[in-house]
């Protein structure tokens, strides 16, 4: 079975790399919020263990909202759904913005997609091909969907991912249960599955 699997990229480059952080939005992560997440606390303290060690490495971190026009045209099949047609994923919403508790640097970069994954409907391969990143590390919300379906399409384009384990999460409306399953399946083909540990000791190494 072990051929069928991806195989461990042996040497991380942070000059290579790229922190991706996806959907880490109010909106999915607020226990205030439309979806009422109040599991992702743990996502979030790891997460800024996380992204501060990447930093210190130089390692860029670009940060993928999902977000509708206003107008909502591009809402696509999700148009009726109760919170897209209470205007909450909206680009004018103050839900679309990173969850407040999530640490940002002014080095951070932006991007927007408006499909589950984060080469939809963006520009993040031209943020990628200017950073001159062979790599991602992808972690955020949520494990079934944006993680999964941008991990598929990195593997799509021949570019190599990581989903960072304990810093990913399911959103409010998925059962956490299912992760392992999740990393199961992911790990199977599409990326690489390892620790934030595991990850930043890898890149530390790198001469």
């Amino acid at each position: 079975m072990g051929e069928h699997r991806v195989p461990r990229q042996r040497d991380l480059e942070p000059s290579a790399c790229v922190a991706l952080v996806l959907d880490a939005q109010a909106l999915f992560m607020a226990p205030d919020g439309p979806f009422r997440n109040e599991q992702a606390e743990p996502v979030v303290a790891a997460l800024n263990l996380f992204l501060r060690g990447c930093r210190e490495l130089d390692v860029p971190v670009v940060f993928s909202n999902y977000v509708f026009r206003a107008d909502l045209g591009d809402a696509g099949l999700l148009r009726d759904l109760t919170t897209v047609a209470a205007g909450h994923w909206s680009e004018r919403s103050p839900w679309i913005r990173v969850d407040p508790r999530i640490e940002r640097a002014a080095t951070d970069i932006d991007v927007r997609h408006n499909r589950p994954s984060g080469f939809f409907g963006s520009d993040l391969e031209s943020v990628l091909s200017s950073l001159g990143a062979s790599t991602i590390l992808l972690v955020g919300l949520s494990v079934n969907n944006a993680i999964s379906a941008t991990a598929r399409d990195a593997f799509a384009r021949d570019i190599p991912a990581i989903v960072v384990k304990d810093c990913v999460g399911a959103a409010a409306f998925e059962p956490a249960e299912q992760l392992e399953t999740y990393f199961a399946i992911l790990g199977y083909r599409t990326a690489e599955v390892a620790t934030g540990a595991e990850v930043l000791a890898r890149l530390r190494a790198t001469p």
